[in-house]
């Protein structure tokens, strides 16, 4: 019998997405080129068809990298929903944070903008460079896939220590999860919107080019998100005066940058037992419009949210700024109009 392969590749996984459902097993989704507010399914979002399939790589199975994938979500899925989603506060083993943390590091390298990336060897000439010597026929959507690939059996730092992922993607996701920490934020009345760009980041720019991550966000439902905080947010004084106007530009700060407390089995070891202890901080209203300014200023497909109320207050802050790639005029409308 000739194996069904999954056509639908979802570049933010459903066990995500399912979490913003409406009454009716639906999610409100804004398709920012039709300027349209639709009902979908989540099976229709934030997804390409045959995304990661490649019959050339992997002539065996071409959808071998979606099929690695998908094991790994229902692993996060099952951590998540048991350890995460309802708890106010979260114990995590290194073991498991290690596991959480790869996880949201490859959310955002197997992302439908850094396909985009590849495909289309959107790159710096330093960075093409780089990567020639990796594929020297610069058929860089080959090495992005090969690179997922090796990075959805990776479970913890020494897995990819070991794997075969390239020099400069293996720095990448060290310096991830070693240079940020992992914070959970609750939402009160309003609600968290989630789009293609996921995860969206809030940045620091240090010129036209080059930007400095501060914090990355990942709604988990439309009340509870996962924050990766840069290492200077955890409260100490820096003699780095770049690192201290960090500090000073974020508006990500308060409840939302509070370091877990660590329980070493050993001091001085890492040890895959030792324990992660998050406690579970709500922000304020306007906090939740903010983060939501940052999704609505990056999305460039669409987004999707629960309740058109809980996030009618984040359009109408974010159409009345000034400093905005966009404009969701006609969503602030529609959701006006059904409101009268």
């Amino acid at each position: 019998m000739t194996k069904q392969e999954p056509k639908k590749h979802h570049y933010i996984p459903r066990f995500i997405l399912k979490n913003f459902n409406n009454e009716n097993c639906q999610v409100n989704y804004w398709n920012i080129e039709k300027d349209k507010l639709e009902k979908r399914n989540t099976k229709s979002v934030f997804m390409n068809i045959d995304m990661y399939r490649d019959e050339s790589l992997y002539q065996v199975d071409p959808t071998q990298i979606e099929s690695k994938l998908s094991i790994f979500e229902r692993e996060i899925a099952e951590l998540i929903s048991n350890r995460i989603l309802d708890k106010k506060e979260i114990i995590l083993s290194r073991r498991e944070l290690e596991k959480l943390r790869i996880f949201t590091t490859l959310l955002s390298f197997r992302s439908n903008h850094r396909m985009t990336q590849y495909k289309n060897g959107l790159f710096t000439e330093h960075t093409r460079e780089i990567l020639l010597k990796y594929q020297p026929d610069g058929n860089f959507d080959k090495l992005w896939k090969k690179e997922i690939d090796y990075l959805t059996t990776c479970r913890s730092i020494e897995d990819i220590k070991k794997s075969e992922v390239i020099d400069p993607i293996k720095q990448e996701f060290l310096n991830g999860i070693s240079c940020f920490y992992m914070t959970f934020i609750d939402t009160d009345n309003e609600e968290f919107l989630l789009t293609d760009i996921y995860p969206t980041l809030e940045v620091f720019p240090i010129d036209a080019n080059i930007n400095l991550h501060m914090h990355y966000l990942f709604p988990l439902t439309p009340t509870r998100m996962l924050i990766l905080n840069y290492f200077v947010f955890r409260g100490s004084h820096y003699d780095n005066p770049i690192l201290n106007m960090m500090l000073e530009r974020s508006q990500i700060q308060g409840n939302a940058i509070i370091p877990p407390i660590n329980i070493y089995k050993n001091i001085g070891t890492f040890n895959p037992d030792d324990k992660f202890i998050y406690h579970v901080r709500k922000i304020c209203r306007k906090d939740v419009e903010y983060i939501n300014a940052l999704f609505l200023n990056e999305a460039k497909v669409g987004f999707i949210f629960r309740n058109k109320n809980k996030i009618l207050n984040s359009v109408i802050s974010f159409n009345n700024r000034n400093d905005t790639k966009q404009k969701f005029i006609s969503l602030e409308k529609k959701i006006n109009k059904k409101n009268k």
